[in-house]
């Protein structure tokens, strides 16, 4: 993944522009995905690992909430620039260099959670990979962990195959700044190119960044089928007006090794839910 390291190394040091205020958007991210692990997970604090973390949008955001996080990514670039917004926020997360399809080389506690969120699984462009980063993740869940996941819709946009994606426009100091993206559909329609840019206007004056990635327009049907294949429980999908979350996510438990008629369950979140409602 030389390239995707690349692309994530040069989007480092100007993720933040992709939103209108980014601080915020991590403070949004942390509430919303607060409520969400309390849902699917139990209350009280988790130990967390985002294996996908970038800057640390979901992983500040979640130790800002008071979970324990660790966070980890291909990018040595952006998790330097993450370790640099934990100590300007005042916040402790261990982050380490790892690709999700080698985890266990750097990481071995294990956590209540692993997530990876925000459209990652995608980038993995073969069914083998995504097996072995699937398996990987899965490997560091404590029995009846979570695993979440959010991506694009891909049910929705494999139809469709946009071409451009709608833009934002946002005040930038004495200017603005325009953020948008083309898409170059594959031929096949199982994946695109993206190109992602950033302008930022001053007066007459502008400056125009781009950034190139593919990504693998992956269903919800193929992703399924790859966590439950990785040893994962039987999935469920939250779409974004039933999670909050701005994606669609993911979720599927590890089965608990044990013989209690609850956690024989433990696979499926539904049959997880009925055991807590007192349903056995």
């Amino acid at each position: 993944m030389s390239d995707l390291t690349r692309f994530y190394d040069q989007l480092a040091p100007h993720y933040h522009l992709l939103f209108e205020d980014w601080d915020a958007a991590v403070r949004w991210q942390g509430a919303v995905l607060n409520r969400l692990l309390g849902r699917l997970a139990g209350p009280g604090p988790k130990r967390v690992l985002d294996a996908a973390c970038g800057i640390g949008t979901q992983a500040l955001a979640l130790a800002l909430e008071g979970h324990a996080v660790t966070g980890s990514d291909l990018s040595p670039a952006s998790v330097e620039r993450a370790r640099r917004e934990a100590e300007r926020l005042g916040v402790e997360v261990a982050f380490e260099v790892a690709d999700f399809r080698d985890l266990s080389r750097t990481l071995a506690e294990p956590f209540d959670v692993v997530c990876a969120l925000d459209n990652a699984l995608p980038h993995v462009e073969s069914d083998a990979e995504l097996a072995a980063a699937l398996v990987q993740m899965a490997g560091l869940l404590a029995p009846g962990g979570l695993f979440l996941a959010s991506t694009r819709d891909y049910d929705a946009l494999a139809r469709r195959r946009p071409e451009r994606m709608s833009e934002r426009a946002y005040p930038d100091g004495r200017g603005r700044r325009r953020v948008y993206q083309l898409w170059g559909w594959d031929e096949n329609g199982a994946g695109y190119q993206v190109r992602q840019y950033i302008v930022r206007e001053s007066g007459p004056a502008s400056e125009t960044l781009v950034f190139t990635a593919h990504y693998r327009a992956l269903t919800r049907a193929q992703l399924s089928a790859a966590l439950e294949a990785a040893g994962l429980g039987e999935p469920e999908w939250l779409m974004p007006e039933d999670s909050g979350f701005y994606q669609p996510v993911v979720a599927a438990l590890l089965a608990q090794a044990t013989s209690s008629p609850a956690a024989t369950g433990l696979g499926s979140l539904a049959t997880c839910r009925r055991a807590k409602d007192g349903a056995w």
